[in-house]
């Protein structure tokens, strides 16, 4: 195997050499070179909510990490690597860009979508002839939000989840880890033979590129069991998250797929585990959040430890440099007008990054979503400002926990808020309808099925009301996240009562919020989501119509208040609030399909098959616009579009059991086999729907094949509710009696 092939068997045997930072070469440049690794797959691995103090090789003593810890000692570690924003979905956007929010313009979790022309990393290897291939673990990375652009697969498959809260919103690790495993052995990519050298003249002629996503370290915390003893919920994800990373290097080393590899891990963000009053992340912008591991391991490297400022905005480039694959202009060349020569903001690492380099922040969730103050910041020369109203200075060198705001004694202050200005000279982040490099893409459709999912996670489904410029707001220390985080745990803590199925807690903890600050709309809407949940729609239409006026105009509470109105009978009046939302600006798929929803049920039939065109046409991947469709057209009488529309949406969500079981009723009168074989999926899906059951069994039982029905109709009499199906299960009884022989 030569010298490559023992470099490989030693890996193991250099971990134990991480423990000892004083063994490791420290220095500001790393020995990397521009094309160094030319036509090497790479292997770009994020974690997470993954702080970087519970990784081995940044200094946690207690055994989490591994494999990461082996990485690290057969790689380079950046000490001072930051996340620019602790939220998922825009640090994603920075590490695939290598642009920052301000540029990218994708400033939260839930309410932009990545402009399609802006490139990312998968782009220009595409270009250079590699597979490209992306394998996420939660709902919050789904397609709709832009990533999937330049990918051959995007693999955001999550089970649909019929009637109870949103669990599936996230996909354990190892199902991730198994599919990015079997792309990368795919048919295209043989295994070499253990005879055959792992040269450069032998490689695969399309090397490829994978990005694996896990999200299990992120909020609610469930490891399987074998992951928890003697550790925290959290200690638990972080073990079992480097334990699928160390599966997936397992499995590819023994089909000789890290022979030339780089590998890349890093974190998308922190998470705060209570340090200043925060449980998770999102709302400040602290070390706990943005501080985050970056190991860069490649072929043949020895392990090295850099102490100089990276960003996630450096991750695109240095992989692209690596590769010798041809990028746009860096920053500081020409600007060009098309986004999609859009410059990297960021650097590659290959070149030594100065030691004076500053580094943005921010995190904007709280402001758009709130209306709360907007946070940004610079890092620079172990300094960190902190832009609120009541700002905050800190010498992370002597104060790593953040502990002591120096606002007012440092002569420091005034030039890095001079810097922030500079870095971000228009003084106002952009929002939904404003873009940095034109004219900025649809909010990411999203329907009622797509916000509880997000709502599952811990944030706020739907998009944020526009702002602008043009609205000028003057932020006071009444609005400063600093003094408005209890109030933010209690409404985290209420969407998650409410997921759990614990309404009333969510019911009193949201009343409580709104008391202590009537203008948190979010709050407002949430609660009137579980007043709706308990059929209180009277009660939840009065709450929305007692919202402060400055709030009434809002597309989010105007869509929440059309909801109310139609739940209580108040059709007229819904459809009017609906398109009221709608002129506001409002774009999510769930108005559109409420909005079509109402006038079928007026009678305006065509204006909702419009409508509902619309939809399929606006974003044809989402399945439960065509499952919405398909009832729309059954309750028309026109059965065979309506199972048109329910096989769009089963193809699109295999696991979608109420599609399935819609089909079935579609198709019972001219298919009757056709609506068994859909039922047989659904039964399954829905374990609990005994209507369902019964229909499956009756109709089977009239079938070809009689005796297919028999465990269907066994079950139906075993586990049917009595005292509601008494009448049916008599005469289920007497058909299995029928198909047994006893009985004519």
């Amino acid at each position: 195997m030569g010298l490559r092939r023992l470099r490989l068997l030693t890996y193991g045997l250099t971990s134990v050499l991480f423990v000892s930072a004083s063994c490791r070469r420290m220095t500001v440049q790393p020995s990397l070179r521009h094309d160094q690794f030319h036509g090497a797959n790479v292997l770009l691995v994020t974690i997470d909510t993954l702080r970087a103090d519970r990784v081995g090789a940044y200094g946690n003593p207690n055994g989490l990490t591994p494999t990461l810890d082996r990485l690290a000692a057969n790689g380079i570690r950046y000490t001072r690597a930051i996340s620019h924003v602790p939220m998922t979905l825009p640090a994603h956007t920075s590490i695939l860009t290598g642009l920052t929010p301000r540029k990218s313009g994708v400033r939260n979790n839930t309410s932009f979508r990545l402009d399609d022309r802006i490139p990312t990393v998968a782009t220009f290897l595409k270009r250079a002839g590699y597979r490209t291939g992306a394998f996420v673990g939660a709902f919050v990375l789904d397609a709709r939000f832009g990533l999937a652009r330049d990918f051959d697969v995007y693999d955001d498959r999550l089970p649909h989840n019929d009637r109870t809260s949103f669990q599936f919103a996230e996909r354990r690790g190892a199902e991730v880890v198994k599919a990015a495993g079997d792309w990368i052995e795919g048919p295209v990519n043989p295994r070499r033979s253990e005879s055959q050298p792992a040269s450069p003249s032998l490689r695969e002629s399309r090397p490829w590129f994978a990005w694996v996503h896990l999200f299990d370290p992120h909020a609610p915390y469930d490891a399987p069991p074998e992951f928890r003893m003697g550790r925290s919920p959290y200690d638990a994800e972080v073990a079992y998250a480097d334990a699928m990373v160390g599966t997936l290097l397992d499995r590819l080393r023994l089909a000789h797929q890290l022979d030339d590899t780089i590998i890349i891990v890093t974190a998308d963000h922190g998470e705060s585990l209570g340090e200043h009053g925060e449980t998770t992340h999102g709302l400040f912008a602290y070390e706990a959040t943005i501080h985050v591991p970056l190991i860069v391991s490649t072929p043949g490297a020895r392990s090295e430890v850099v102490d100089a400022p990276v960003a996630h905005m450096d991750i695109a480039p240095t992989i692209l440099d690596l590769v010798g694959t041809a990028t746009p202009n860096h920053a500081g060349g020409s600007e060009r007008q098309s986004p999609s020569d859009q410059s990297f903001e960021g650097q590659s690492l290959v070149q030594a990054p100065l030691p004076g380099r500053p580094l943005y922040f921010e995190a904007l969730d709280a402001w758009l979503t709130r209306d709360w103050a907007p946070l940004k910041g610079v890092v620079q020369g172990g300094w960190k400002y902190i832009d609120l109203p009541e700002p905050e200075l800190y010498d992370l060198s002597s104060d790593p926990a953040e502990r002591r705001n120096l606002i007012g004694r440092s002569n420091r202050e005034d030039a890095l808020r001079r810097l922030l200005a500079q870095l971000d000279p228009s003084g106002a982040p952009s929002a939904p309808g404003s873009s940095t490099v034109g004219a900025s893409p649809p909010a990411p459709p999203l329907d009622a099925e797509a916000a509880a999912r997000l709502r599952a996670l811990g944030y706020v489904g739907g998009a944020a009301s526009p702002k602008t410029q043009t609205t000028p707001r003057t932020f006071t220390l009444s609005d400063d996240p600093k003094r408005l985080v209890a109030l933010n745990e209690q409404f985290n803590s209420a969407l998650t009562a409410f997921d759990d199925g614990r309404s009333a807690e969510a019911l009193s903890t949201l009343t409580a919020v709104l008391q202590a600050r009537p203008d948190f709309t979010s709050a407002r809407t949430s609660l009137a989501t579980v007043l709706l949940s308990q059929g209180r729609s009277r009660d939840a239409v009065q709450l929305l119509r007692d919202a402060p006026p400055e709030e009434q105009a809002s597309p989010e509470l105007l869509e929440k208040l059309g909801a109310a109105l139609r739940d209580a009978g108040d059709l007229r009046a819904a459809a009017a609030t609906f398109e009221q939302a709608r002129r506001a600006g409002d774009r999510n798929l769930s108005l559109l399909q409420d909005l079509a929803v109402t006038y079928a049920r007026l009678g305006r039939t065509a204006e909702a098959r419009a409508l509902f065109s619309d939809l399929t046409k606006q974003d044809p991947s989402v399945a439960t616009v065509w499952y919405n469709l398909g009832l729309f057209e059954l309750q028309s009488s026109r059965p065979d579009e309506a199972a048109q529309a329910f096989r769009r949406a089963v193809s699109l969500e295999p696991s979608y059991g109420d599609a399935w079981h819609a089909l079935g009723a579609a198709l019972v009168k001219t298919d009757a086999a056709g609506a068994i074989d859909a039922w047989r999926h659904a039964a399954p899906l829905l374990p609990h729907d005994y209507d369902l059951l019964f229909n499956l069994g009756m109709l089977s039982a009239q079938s070809d094949r009689p005796a297919d029905a028999v465990p269907y109709l066994q079950r139906f009499i075993r586990e049917a509710p009595r005292e509601r199906y008494a009448q049916d299960i008599r005469l289920v009884q007497q058909t299995l009696k029928r198909l047994e022989g006893g009985a004519p």
